[in-house]
């Protein structure tokens, strides 16, 4: 284990902390180095490939792996440092803006979504991205919920949303981990975001993000409290990228958030699962559009009128 120089200068820039442990603790650390403060933290394993987005319970099977937190310049990092010592193997360094910049670059470039004119594509892109690009523009930057879009469930889900703008609808993310939907739903042009997630760094990274795109005004968070989201009021489009095991749980609970007519787009699902989650919905949905990519699907539904 080594010690690490402790020193944090002031001045523009970041802090970057690697701590390379077992995987067993990954959950812990990382739940230790977000209440001391981190903006962002990064999964590598030993191959050098950083994991941006994970699905929820996603985990590679390393026995080693590093975390890297990212900080801003004037933290003191001196007793995040001392414990992490006692865990792993430390490293620190300082990152000026352009260095960051240029890291992140190197693993995650800007990308469109939507099969659709160039004036109507949706852009993700990190907030130091300044080229102009036709379309509407989403910035994300690294976060504790990570995510791009760069995942096939999440690419699906963000087609979509481009081909279909949900001018002046109220929309549910449910699940909505970095808010990726959500937010590239109020920069469509949708009225009102209700984003939800059982995680609370999601929901933190969600408004986070609203804030970063100047959309924060038209959107809210939850937990997964039935009451809270009732309160929400029914809604035009839900948007669901989690999992095979509660999207079949909450199928009726679904239903009824949605008006007759809404749009129900899920995700996070495996191509063999689509028949059991399209008869699953079928009492309630119209389950019209199957799309796959890369062995994940998008199944999409509109309510029916009971």
């Amino acid at each position: 284990m080594s010690q690490v120089n402790t020193e944090s200068k002031q001045g523009s820039g970041w802090q970057l902390l690697r701590v390379t442990l077992p995987s067993a603790q990954q959950e812990a650390v990382s739940e230790l180095l977000t209440k001391a403060g981190a903006s962002a933290i990064t999964l590598e394993g030993p191959t050098d490939n950083p994991i941006f987005e994970p699905l929820p319970g996603e985990m590679p099977l390393w026995e080693q792996l590093s975390l890297i937190a990212l900080f801003n310049r004037d933290h003191n990092l001196q007793p995040i440092q001392q414990l992490l010592t006692l865990i792993g193997d430390v490293d620190h360094q300082l990152l000026e803006e352009q260095e960051w910049s240029r890291t992140w670059l190197k693993y995650w470039q800007p990308r469109s979504f939507g099969n659709c004119a160039d004036e109507q594509q949706l852009w993700v892109v990190p907030s130091w991205d300044q080229q102009q690009r036709p379309g509407y523009r989403l910035l994300l930057d690294p976060g504790l919920a990570f995510g791009t879009g760069n995942h096939a469930t999440t690419s699906l889900c963000l087609d979509w949303l481009a081909e279909h703008p949900p001018t002046g609808q109220k929309v549910i993310d449910y699940g909505c981990g970095s808010g990726v939907l959500g937010v590239a739903a109020l920069c469509l042009g949708a009225d009102q975001v209700l984003g939800v997630d059982i995680d609370p760094q999601a929901l933190t990274a969600t408004r986070n993000n609203a804030e970063l795109n100047k959309v924060s005004s038209r959107l809210a968070t939850s937990d997964v409290d039935v009451g809270t989201v009732s309160a929400f009021g029914e809604v035009n489009l839900l948007m669901a990228n989690i999992l095979f095991q509660p999207l079949t749980e909450l199928a009726a609970n679904f239903a009824q958030m949605l008006v007759a007519g809404g749009d129900l787009v899920l995700s996070g699902l495996l191509s063999p699962q689509a028949d059991t989650i399209i008869e699953i919905y079928r009492p309630w949905f119209e389950m019209s559009d199957v799309s796959e990519v890369d062995g994940w699907i998008r199944v999409v539904g509109v309510r029916r009128d009971e």
